[in-house]
């Protein structure tokens, strides 16, 4: 990619000591792209797409952010990306493709964005397709996978783990149904669900009728319990659910149109979530979130000051037409639900005001979308037109006029006014493209392996080969506020939950004695495939106190519920502009552990 400027170079762990010499360079960059004729910088305004509904473009506000492609390129196409617990390493993993840019046949490796350094990572069995998250312990966990293929063992039974440092995926023990696009989920007692998925490879094999729970503490065999066989045969395939744990311990899980609040240790299934609204723009088509008219969700930040009501938005998708005609444009709304709690006063979860739906700045099928720690999410990648998906020989794309556009997505905006058209990129990031939150706060950008033969009427720089190794961070706008970050100066490894604790922080840039902080949250670490970040969640900490020497004390989530335990990105905010982050082990007390039943779970 032809630059006029030269790429930062970021150094997550010393940040603090070469912010000051970053954020000149990045004005600059700003000011030189405003001047060059570089289209990786063009206004959203001169970008309107083929077939784009111009009628529900976001506002184009002057607002700094920044794709910059990293000089090193991945061995290992990003279709599976997890960010490692407590590192600044990446696990990619892949389907065989022999592209890759050392010639090797590796289908997994880790990538540090410290160091720029590679690893090959050796596998027992097909990874493609499978789920993953991350496990208590800092560990990632791999369930299912793909049949055999290019000298890899049939991987759709398989559950692995991933120990950072280690020269290899380790299978750790078996499922009792193979399982090709499901979606895994660490659970508040420590235990991970897994959901989903077809017993064979594509639309048309046997659906899974029962769902799995993994003790890692008993790993020979797993529990299996049964899916809602209505739910189930309105949904056929369920693919790769939208998949959270509420703050009352019980699971939300949507496909395709609808879903269910369950408890998932018993399969009770409470309450069936309202279908998806007939859409504004095409009031006669009927739009789908999951693949191949892939959608992307985020569950909105907790925060105790909204006693953790959960609120959960999908972003764009397909009509159900376009399996019959790829050039239907794609959905260009987002929905939200807002999701109101069991209490003593009323027993039952309501939905409110059900579905909440309104326009995005452009239209989407297979998005990826990253919650910031200030509740801003950043939607990216993805096509204006198509499906995901190729064809079952390994075709190109289904997938047309990718939408290089970043959007910002304010929830905390009055609705109308929340979409904001950011940077463009010049990758196509189609099927298979992923992102995950640094610990710096800006978003790593990778993958799409169906991107041989794009169709667009836009300038961009095509992939060297059929799968895409090259890599970008993404800048968003509270990133370049230096004079008024907090820096994290001390804070502890590990707490337990409602734990009061004290984190002393500085001015990043030391010129300034008004910074201060506001606010501080847990982040958890991405773990995303096929548009969906299955372990991405942000948990706002109760500020008991902040002092003027420069300290704030801060009290841990109120259970398990609230922020399954595990490692979290830990960042303070002034306001909206965010430190980098620390890791911290958010842990469950001696007695929690020694009684599988957690806070607020429901009983048998």
């Amino acid at each position: 990619m032809n630059h006029c400027f030269v790429p930062i170079q970021v150094s997550l762990r010393d940040f603090s000591t070469t912010l000051q010499q970053m954020w000149s360079r990045a004005f600059l960059m700003h000011f030189l792209a405003l001047v060059c004729s570089v289209p990786h910088f063009t206004e959203a305004a001169d970008e309107v797409a083929h077939n784009q509904l111009n009628e529900h473009s976001s506002q184009t506000a002057g607002l700094l952010s920044n794709y910059e492609l990293l000089p090193q390129l991945s061995m290992v196409v990003a279709v599976h990306l997890v960010h490692i617990p407590g590192t600044d390493k990446y696990l990619f993993m892949e389907r065989p493709s022999g592209y890759h840019p050392d010639n090797t046949h590796h289908i997994a490796g880790s990538f540090d964005l410290v160091e720029r350094t590679w690893v090959h990572l050796d596998s027992p069995d097909g990874l493609f397709c499978c789920g993953h998250s991350v496990l208590s312990n800092g560990s990632v966990v791999i369930m299912g996978g793909h049949v055999a293929n290019a000298g890899y063992a049939d991987g759709r039974w398989s559950i692995r783990t991933y120990t950072d440092g280690t020269p290899a995926l380790i299978k750790a023990s078996k499922m009792q149904y193979p399982r090709w696009y499901a979606s895994v989920t660490l659970l508040p007692d420590e235990k991970v669900l897994v959901m989903g998925g077809t017993q064979g490879v594509g639309a048309g094999t046997a659906a899974n009728p029962y769902y799995e729970i993994w003790d890692p503490q008993v790993p020979e065999v797993t529990q299996s319990l049964l899916v809602n066989p209505a739910y189930l045969k309105s949904i056929k395939q369920n693919y790769y659910p939208f998949n959270y744990v509420l703050p009352s311990g019980d699971l939300f899980t949507y496909c395709a149109r609808t879903g269910y609040i369950m408890n998932a240790y018993t399969a009770e299934y409470l309450l069936q979530v309202p279908r998806r609204p007939v859409s504004n723009v095409a009031p006669a088509d009927v739009y789908v979130a999951q693949y191949p008219y892939t959608a992307t969700s985020v569950l909105l930040p907790l925060r105790p000051e909204d006693d953790y009501t959960p609120e959960i938005v999908i972003f764009g998708g397909q009509n159900v037409k376009a399996s019959s005609n790829l050039h239907l444009t794609a959905c260009s709304e987002s929905i939200r639900i807002k999701i109101s709690m069991p209490s003593e006063e009323n027993p039952m979860y309501s939905f409110n005001d059900g579905w909440v739906q309104e326009a995005m700045g452009s239209p989407r099928v297979m998005p990826d979308a990253i919650l910031l720690p200030n509740g801003v999410v950043i939607i990216m990648n993805g096509a204006n037109e198509g499906l995901a998906g190729d064809a079952a020989s390994g075709g190109g794309s289904k997938a047309f006029y990718p939408n290089f556009q970043a959007e910002m997505y304010d929830p905390y905006a009055p609705i109308g006014q929340r979409y904001t058209t950011l940077a463009r990129s010049t990758i196509p990031r189609l099927y298979h493209s992923t992102t995950a939150l640094t610990t710096n706060g800006t978003v790593l950008v990778v993958g799409c392996d169906r991107c041989g033969k794009v169709v667009t009427n836009l300038t961009f720089t095509p992939s060297p080969a059929k799968a895409d190794y090259r890599m970008e961070i993404f800048y968003p706008p509270f990133w370049y506020d230096m004079d008024n970050k907090p820096q994290i100066v001390d804070a502890p490894s590990e707490v337990e939950y409602g734990e009061e604790f004290t984190v002393s922080y500085s001015a990043l840039n030391g010129a300034n004695p008004n910074v201060s902080v506001t606010s501080a949250v847990l982040v958890a670490p991405s773990s995303t495939t096929h548009s969906f970040n299955t372990n991405q969640r942000v948990v706002k900490l109760l500020m008991l106190s902040g002092t003027d020497d420069r300290e704030v004390v801060l009290q841990a989530p109120p259970s398990p519920n609230h922020a399954p335990p595990q490692l979290y990105m830990l960042f303070l905010l002034n306001e909206r502009t965010y430190s980098s982050a620390v890791w911290i082990k958010l842990k469950r007390s001696p007695a929690l552990q020694a009684d599988d039943s957690v806070e607020a779970e429901v009983e048998e």
